[in-house]
């Protein structure tokens, strides 16, 4: 029945558009009908050479967010520098606030035990954050080997075309595939991977353990001068 009708609707349908178009062209000056095919048939190019079988929702805002990547690719690689010289300043900042307010009022008011465990803590965890910060920064990541492409059970990067282990990804930053690559850091402006891994978490570690001892440290000097405001 579907068929039947649907061999039936066909020609209806066709009679009906030609009887509408005749009508139309009747009605319409051959200007005005000329403009409007115009019209239509600068639509029909264009929409031809916008349209993609691939295209969708996903490549629209792909393409609008392309100047974003580019940005991130270009830009943001020479940030890393700044956040490295603004780590170093806000460490060199809490420092320096520790020996010209801190410690004057500590000698006043501690015991020399307590002075003394103050003393070794603050600097031993000083030292540890800036090794391991060092060493965060200094120590590559970790590449792929460039010199061997005939491995058959290894990957090959589409973007630098090497070799590419497993747990491997490439950072668009670097511009390099990174061994075990965690993400790119821009405080240490270099990739965390397999080989500095370590030294990032335990700059992380320690530096938190640093923000406690600051915050508990001083916070019966930071109570008395609250309560003198």
């Amino acid at each position: 029945m579907r068929g039947q009708r649907s061999l039936l609707l066909g020609p209806a349908r066709l009679c009906l558009r030609l009887l509408l178009l005749l009508g139309y062209r009747r009605r319409c000056p051959p200007l005005l009908r000329g403009l409007v095919q115009r019209w239509r048939y600068s639509k029909v190019c264009l929409r031809s050479l916008l349209y993609n079988s691939f295209g969708g929702s996903d490549t629209a805002v792909d393409a609008a967010f392309e100047p974003v990547y580019w940005l991130v690719d270009n830009v943001i690689r020479w940030f890393g520098v700044v956040f490295v010289v603004l780590v170093i300043v806000l460490t060199g900042s809490i420092v320096a606030i520790a020996y010209l307010c801190v410690l004057p009022l500590i000698l006043r008011t501690y015991s020399v035990p307590r002075l003394c465990w103050h003393f070794f803590y603050s600097h031993w965890n000083l030292i540890l954050i800036v090794f391991h910060y060092y060493q965060a920064i200094t120590t590559p990541p970790g590449y792929p080997p460039q010199g061997r492409n005939d491995i058959a059970t290894v990957s090959i990067c589409k973007k630098c075309i090497y070799p590419k282990p497993a747990r491997t990804h490439h950072c668009s930053i670097c511009n390099r595939c990174v061994l075990k690559m965690d993400h790119h850091c821009p405080w240490l402006n270099n990739c965390v991977g397999h080989y500095n891994h370590r030294y990032f978490f335990s700059f992380c570690f320690f530096m938190t353990l640093g923000c406690v001892y600051c915050s508990y440290g001083s916070w019966d000097l930071f109570r008395e001068a609250y309560a003198a405001i």
